[in-house]
């Protein structure tokens, strides 16, 4: 496939020439897996690498490929450090109570209409509304983070990146005057001992947890949900035995993130995959590649709840791997199991059909009207109690 379109950003041009199908997608990578695993594209002047082991390799070794925008070692390393300490599991669970207050005050009109875009009404404010209170923004600025991290999905609202600063330049200050039991105070007290964070740095930290952390998670909720919208048996499965939930999230996000790509540079000359490449040059590792190579997923063409191992790449490997990525499979976890837990079906409403991002990639979705049918009996008995809030 072509990249073409040379005015266009990398990224955008990349993920068009997928072609707009995952099946197409899939079977182009399973060609380029076979025939040309590791090739140069020199109208581009960039590496494409496809196979699993070899996408392992290029994140894995991050003093060889490495990110553009990235601090130098030991200032990534001080930043992860700090950061790795509130995203730990166990920290995590203990969001699950309320998580669940959340998730059912967000689907309480699904309840009283029947019917929900699930797109802008669930899967957008879910994450934004976490990460805003594990950063300690104040209520009254959560519609606005939520606003932002979804311009910034779509593409659009650039303008409001100084808005955006000065909102969590003025938490920040408030933080300082007043410490509290958040990530941002946290944050503060770290740069006053010995790790020293600038002001600019927490800025930075917050903006990129914000964005990234929330529009993953949104594309993930989406598509989980779309899915069961497509396959009725998908989700009666998932109705009569709940803990195959996980592996529906893990699925999802193996199966749904096809133009899934991370872009490095090389520091230095090295192999791979048997081909010379130089420092300075350009190295596309195709995650969404990687997630569908037969090796490591037998019958990856098929959606499979119940695929064990799932050692996807989607939420990266090694030093570089999503320190999210905990918070993401807890809230696409609590977020299915309340739903299931309530509605008895789950179909798409006709009058508020699918639409998608042009501005990306045909999997990502912008808006998905959902119609709900409330269950008649709730699940087992065992399932509801364990997952019911005081």
């Amino acid at each position: 496939m072509s990249i073409g379109r040379q005015n266009e950003p990398l990224g955008s041009r990349l993920v068009r020439a997928l072609g707009p199908s995952t099946e197409e997608r899939q079977a182009w990578f399973h060609h380029m897996q076979e025939t040309q695993p590791v090739r140069y594209h020199p109208e581009s002047h960039l590496w494409e690498v496809f196979r699993y082991k070899d996408v392992q390799q290029v994140l894995l070794d991050s003093a060889t490929f490495a990110k553009e925008s990235e601090p130098d070692p030991a200032q990534h390393r001080k930043r992860r450090g700090l950061m790795s300490n509130e995203f730990t599991s166990r920290r995590i669970e203990e969001l699950t109570p309320r998580l669940i207050q959340i998730v059912d005050e967000l689907l309480e009109p699904a309840r009283v209409s029947g019917k929900m875009n699930v797109v802008t009404e669930l899967a957008s404010p879910l994450p934004v509304r976490i990460i805003a209170e594990l950063l300690g923004l104040p209520l009254s600025g959560q519609e606005r983070v939520q606003q932002w991290s979804y311009q910034r999905f779509i593409g659009v609202g650039d303008s409001d990146k100084n808005e955006l600063f000065r909102f969590l330049s003025d938490v920040l200050d408030e933080r300082k005057r007043d410490p509290r039991d958040d990530l941002m105070s946290r944050l503060l007290a770290a740069e006053e001992n010995e790790a020293h964070l600038t002001r600019e740095e927490i800025i930075s930290m917050c903006k990129e947890l914000m964005v990234t952390g929330s529009i993953t998670t949104m594309i993930l909720l989406s598509r989980v949900l779309y899915r069961c919208c497509l396959y009725p048996e998908i989700y009666q499965a998932l109705r009569d035995n709940p803990s195959l939930i996980q592996g529906a999230i893990e699925e999802t996000l193996r199966y749904d993130f096809a133009s899934s790509h991370l872009c490095r540079t090389t520091l230095h000359d090295t192999v791979l995959g048997g081909h010379q490449i130089k420092a300075g040059e350009t190295v596309v590792a195709w995650r969404g590649a990687a997630n569908f190579d037969e090796t490591y997923f037998p019958h990856s063409e098929q959606f499979d709840i119940r695929r064990s191992p799932n050692p996807h790449l989607t939420f990266g490997y090694g030093v570089h791997v999503c320190l999210g990525h905990p918070l993401a499979r807890l809230e696409g976890r609590i977020l299915l199991e309340r739903i299931v837990a309530h509605f008895s079906e789950i179909r798409l409403d006709p009058e508020d059909s699918v639409q998608y991002t042009d501005k990306m990639a045909s999997e990502f979705i912008q808006s998905l009207g959902v119609l709900f049918t409330k269950a008649c009996s709730p699940v087992s008995e065992k399932f509801r109690n364990s997952h019911t809030v005081n």
